[in-house]
């Protein structure tokens, strides 16, 4: 596999981690805060502003395992094309 290949899906896992790490911060710092009273616009606003900066953080120190990559990658590239329907070409008929 080339290494810009292997560069950019290090990079989609990151950012994937990133969004996961950030949408559970999320969800669970609302629901602290909704337990001791009702938020606020700014609450919620601060609350997913330093949640996005926090994912970031934790995103950048994880350490993706390269070789998982690889393997999944190329398993979903042979699905795909062993799900892709065979092609059909006219019958030539000699005479």
């Amino acid at each position: 596999m080339k290494k810009s290949k292997l560069k950019s899906l290090i990079k989609s896992a990151r950012k994937t981690a990133k969004e996961d790490i950030r949408t559970s911060l999320v969800i669970e710092l609302k629901e602290i805060a909704s337990k001791f009273g009702t938020g606020s616009k700014k609450l919620h606003k601060d609350i997913e502003k330093g949640s996005k900066q926090l994912a970031k953080k934790l995103a950048k120190d994880i350490k993706i395992n390269k070789s998982t990559l690889v393997a999944t990658d190329q398993s979903i590239a042979s699905k795909a094309v062993a799900d892709e329907p065979p092609f059909l070409f006219p019958e030539t008929t000699q005479a």
